[in-house]
């Protein structure tokens, strides 16, 4: 259980979130970078290069798992540790599918407003890796509360994009196709944004179990 007064210590089990979390994050700039400077040649080269960092996050996940097989006693439930893990991992699945429905689809050019999309998603899994790296520190709402409410912020605004930018295409784009991978880009940012939000709300439900 959480300590009622004072600071957590510092764990394999909390260090090991952010560090997890991370991952999502460098699979956000990977793509992001790649957009800025789009080149449908390069896709490939894309999804290769985000799968490597996925599998990077699968082992260390799988490494913190089989830990937790095998440990006595842990700061939290161990179904929330397992939940919790599960979820993050779910981020970086999430970000992953962007670059390989890139190439998939064969996208030869981005959607309308696909950059400033990613970029607001982008933002929101920062926040996930900043809320996680405060979690330990719950009790303290002045500085754990306001990392929660950054990912909400961004979640949000995911959203208003989505809904914008779909209302948009339906009104303007009319090959079948094309409307299609648009509408296939924009749901999978939203996607992305809607699963750092569930992180951040797993996060908030352990901490009130434990106060």
């Amino acid at each position: 259980m959480f300590k009622k007064k004072g600071k957590v210590k510092s764990n394999q089990y909390f260090d090991s979130f952010p560090v997890l979390s991370h991952y999502s994050v460098e699979c956000g700039e990977m793509i992001l970078e790649f957009m800025k400077n789009f080149d449908p040649k390069k896709s490939e080269e894309l999804k290769t290069s985000v799968h490597e960092i996925e599998h990077q996050a699968d082992a260390v996940k799988h490494s913190i798992t089989a830990k937790l097989l095998t440990e006595f006693m842990t700061p939290i439930d161990r179904e929330d540790i397992f939940e919790l893990l599960k979820l993050i991992d779910d981020v970086t699945d999430a970000i992953e599918e962007i670059s390989l429905k890139i190439y998939i689809y064969n996208y030869q050019e981005l959607p309308p407003n696909t950059i400033p999309f990613m970029e607001s998603t982008l933002e929101c899994m920062r926040s996930v890796e900043r809320c996680l790296k405060e979690f330990p520190h719950y009790l303290n709402k002045e500085v754990f509360e306001p990392f929660v409410n950054e990912v909400v912020k961004y979640e949000e605004e995911g959203d208003r994009f989505y809904i914008d930018n779909i209302h948009a295409l339906y009104q303007k784009e009319k090959d079948n196709i094309d409307r299609h991978k648009a509408e296939t880009m924009y749901s999978m940012l939203e996607d992305v944004s809607d699963r750092c939000r569930e992180v951040c709300r797993f996060v908030q439900n352990i901490a009130l179990k434990n106060i």
